[in-house]
């Protein structure tokens, strides 16, 4: 069986880790010319470092990144609204929040090297394979070609009813990188249309993720790095020292905050995986997770049912459900945080602050547990 992997994000890469363990011959193609500077920041739950370990990842992982045990959603002077423990007793690995860069570092090490500039010209299917013709004038013949190449996936079209535009959550998102640690955990702070987010990382680093309800593509309200601190002076700490020690406008990386729900996953020999296939807002932490999963549950059938209808159709019978219920429950969570009003800001942080956490973490095990299909270590 030969595979081509379309996309050398982290969907593709891991999809490319799990089937080299498995001594399967897969290609793997990136349109990009290289990988960039991403300047943020990620945090794998228990449940992905259990794939992780599957994969026989999971230390370099740990290694790279930075311990997380809790996880908190403060208002904007900082009182604790919410409190939840990562760990699971029946998942042993801890979560582990790491630079997005050095988790593909690490999966690039287990996958198949990309052909960076390269992507899918034209394809043809047959009953044998697909022969497929690339960016760069040169061709390939596969057994299944799999998209793993974004909420603005090429592959997508190839399904058959998939080509779906994505949906604008109404807010847009920077995100960096600052030297230091500001506490211990990941903080989540809400404000009134906005929100700021600090994750420690590893090598004594910290991830921020600033959020600000805005038009789609509406530009920066802020013409220097003054005006942009000054559009989140309303956080205290920790956000107020992340973003003072964040000292140019140039590391700040940006996109508006959408989503996308393929209606249908495959069609004979192309299938798809991740954002390609069910991109979800970040609120829950869990769109990477998602790819990794995918790839992990999309290698093992491909080995045990092989390139086959049963398997692809199998495949999506398996993660839609656990895809959309994600990306349902994340895009409410993503409406209500960033809520503007004042009243209902105020009605949301008192139910917030008397909700137990035994009731917290009852909705933390919901989005981590029931991965069905997908292997682990």
């Amino acid at each position: 069986m030969k595979v081509l992997i379309v996309g050398g994000g982290i969907g593709g890469l891991a999809l490319g880790a799990a089937l080299a363990r498995r001594d399967v011959e897969a290609d793997l193609v990136e349109r990009r010319p290289s990988y960039e500077d991403e300047g943020a920041g990620i945090v794998l739950g228990p449940n992905v470092m259990s794939v992780m370990k599957g994969l026989a990842l999971h230390e370099a992982v740990v290694a790279a990144g930075h311990l997380v045990g809790l996880a908190r959603i403060t208002d904007a002077s900082g009182r604790v609204l919410q409190q939840t423990a990562y760990a699971m007793p029946d998942m042993p690995l801890p979560a582990t929040a790491i630079h997005r860069n050095e988790l593909l570092r690490v999966l690039r090490a287990a996958s198949p090297a990309p052909r960076h500039g390269v992507t899918v010209a034209s394809l043809e299917r047959g009953a044998d394979g697909v022969d497929v013709v690339f960016s760069d004038g040169t061709a390939g013949r596969y057994d299944v070609v799999v998209g793993a190449d974004g909420i603005r996936s090429t592959v997508r079209a190839q399904v058959p009813g998939a080509d779906v535009p994505s949906r604008y959550s109404g807010y847009t998102c920077w995100r960096l990188v600052v030297d230091g640690h500001f506490g211990d955990g990941v903080v989540e702070m809400w404000g009134r249309g906005k929100r700021a987010g600090v994750v420690p990382l590893g090598a004594g680093k910290s991830y921020v993720f600033l959020t600000l309800n805005a038009p789609r593509r509406a530009p920066p309200p802020w013409k220097d790095l003054a005006g942009f601190r000054a559009l989140y002076a309303e956080f205290a700490d920790p956000a107020r020292s992340a973003l003072a020690a964040f000292e140019r406008l140039e590391g700040l990386r940006h996109n508006d905050i959408e989503d996308c729900s393929a209606p249908r996953w495959w069609s004979p020999r192309v299938v798809l995986l991740g954002d390609a296939a069910h991109a979800v807002t970040p609120n829950l932490g869990q769109g990477a997770g998602l790819a990794i999963e995918d790839a992990a549950a999309l290698a093992q059938l491909l080995v045990t049912q092989g390139p086959t209808d049963a398997a692809l159709a199998r495949y999506e019978s398996l993660r839609r459900p656990r895809a959309e219920r994600i990306r349902d429950r994340s895009w409410m969570l993503g409406k209500v945080a960033q809520w503007e009003s004042g009243l209902a800001r105020s009605l949301r942080d008192v139910a917030m602050a008397w909700t137990p956490e035994s009731v917290a973490r009852a909705e933390l095990e919901k989005v981590v547990r029931d991965m069905p299909g997908v292997p682990v270590g």
